[in-house]
């Protein structure tokens, strides 16, 4: 697919202030919030865009719940062309999958109910919660209690996203994304995109799309434009509006366990937050806006007083909201303002050299020989049987077996190296486990001689630390990472060199 870019200008000529863009630049950085990528459109054009490394303009992300409002824009093809209603019963697209009997709620369902959240659940299911499993997802989700009548309590749930993508697929005999791709994806000029695939070859519908930032950009442009791209209206105005107003104002969001949200009722007052409105899987901001969300900091937020659209991935911990605090204070009061062409270039300089912060310590030590070779582990949870470190002149090769295979990924001892691999993270990664990803690694030496690694799995919002130890000949090898919706560090892992057990035989 060739990717045609949108249009650059300098932020004063569309009338955005640079130094209100520096200084939320630098407010996010001071905060220590992990941003992948940010860029700003407005009044046609790009005005300011930075890319911290070795996350690239050029790489793929995953959008996590973002991917909903796609799966919103699928729907609205359809509706569009006349074939589907949102008053449609959600129980006659898949009567072959229904349970016996069909209770009155789940019956009643409609799918007007799975776009605005509403669909009579007591919980909501997220996407980590079904990710690997092989059984039909839509009998998944038809065998949910449906306790309370639908079209009445919002309940957040990706499994009525994933059933959206579902129903596309029965209605127009494609699956979501091939239906976009057709429909709009090509028309707009939009690079790679990926969607994950469910049981039944549905779309995961509610997560899974990966795509630039400048794509997901392009999402937002399109709706702010009122579905026309150059001329074309490739999305109904009707939709648009429709989709993108608030649809239920007492939106809550009850406390998430990694699997399920629990309803405002179950969840402790703590856990429980008051969002400002959701439409079509859209969710209401400040600033007469709407946006797109992902965990971990995927957004696409749109800003039609203001003509502005912001997109930004990152890795940034769940609840995490002084992102959006800094929208408000430094970025949004900079919009629709006389710029300064003297703070234009100061600004292009800054964002041309963001990176995530580097590894310190040393890229060699008299201890390494110790951690050459190869480890058998003791029994774990993880079921890995052995690792293996094999070392260059610039690198460190960590080998590990699971029942998976073996993994390797390639640590610079200086600078990073980017390589792909297989490593088995689900259990890290929100239950994410894609066959080969792209990773960049380091290592370094610790001042009490362990082996510090980082891996940036740049594709995604995470990133790994491991460290590794040589005590009393035994190696011990900890990893947590960044962010995750469970448990974020794995236990500890413990090996014997190959050459003690067999002097030992």
């Amino acid at each position: 697919m060739t990717s045609l870019p949108l249009r650059r200008a300098l932020p004063s000529q569309q009338r955005v202030s640079a130094r209100g863009v520096s200084e939320f630049i630098d407010a996010v950085n001071a905060a220590g919030l992990q941003l992948h990528s940010f860029m700003l459109y407005r009044d046609g054009a790009v005005v300011a865009e930075a890319f911290w490394a070795p996350y690239r303009a050029d790489r793929l992300h995953v959008q996590h719940s973002a991917t909903k409002s796609w799966v919103s824009m699928a729907i609205g093809l359809l509706v569009d062309d006349g074939v589907l209603s949102l008053d449609a019963k959600v129980v006659d697209f898949f009567a072959a999958d229904c349970p016996k009997p069909v209770s009155a709620n789940l019956a009643a369902m409609t799918v007007g109910d799975l776009l605005t959240m509403r669909t009579g659940h007591r919980q909501g299911i997220s996407g980590g919660a079904w990710r690997g499993r092989s059984e039909s997802w839509v009998k998944l989700f038809l065998n949910e209690p449906v306790a309370d009548l639908p079209g009445q309590h919002f309940i957040y749930s990706s499994a009525s996203s994933f059933m959206l993508s579902a129903i596309v697929s029965v209605v127009s005999g494609q699956t979501a994304f091939e239906l976009c791709n057709t429909r709009l994806f090509q028309p707009m000029g939009m690079g790679r995109i990926e969607w994950d695939l469910a049981p039944g070859g549905f779309n995961t519908g509610g997560n899974g799309l990966s795509c630039s930032t400048e794509d997901l950009l392009k999402f937002g442009v399109l709706h702010l434009q009122q579905g026309n791209w150059e001329g074309q209206q490739l999305l109904s105005r009707e939709w648009v509006a429709q989709a993108t107003r608030g649809h239920v104002d007492d939106v809550w969001m009850g406390a998430f366990d990694g699997k399920r949200y629990l309803g405002r009722d179950e969840s402790s007052n703590a856990a429980v937050t008051r969002r400002e409105g959701y439409g079509y899987q859209w969710w209401m901001t400040l600033h007469g806006g709407y946006y797109a969300s992902g965990v971990f900091g995927q957004q696409c937020i749109v800003l039609p007083q203001h003509n502005a659209v912001i997109a930004f991935t990152a890795g940034l911990p769940l609840g995490e909201r002084r992102l959006h605090s800094l929208l408000w204070e430094h970025l949004v009061p900079a919009l629709g303002v006389p710029g300064d062409c003297a703070a234009d270039a100061d600004l292009a300089a800054k964002l041309a050299n963001q990176r995530r912060p580097v590894m310190t310590g040393a890229s060699a030590s008299p201890r390494q020989a110790q951690f050459s070779g190869t480890f058998v582990m003791e029994a774990n949870e993880d079921q890995v049987s052995t690792i293996r470190l094999e070392f260059g002149p610039d690198h460190c090769d960590f080998y590990l077996t699971d029942p998976r295979g073996t993994h390797c990924i390639r640590a610079g001892l200086a600078d990073g190296i980017e390589s792909q691999t297989s490593m088995t993270g689900h259990y890290l990664h929100h239950q994410y486990q894609p066959q080969i990803t792209p990773v960049v690694a380091q290592a370094r030496w610790t001042e009490d001689g362990a082996l510090s690694m980082t891996w940036q799995f740049v594709e995604t919002a995470f990133c790994d630390h491991v460290t590794c130890r040589i005590e009393r000949g035994s190696l011990s090898v900890d990893r947590r990472v960044n962010v995750n919706a469970g448990p974020l560090q794995r236990p500890t892992l413990t090996g014997h060199p190959t050459s003690t057990l067999q002097e030992s035989l």
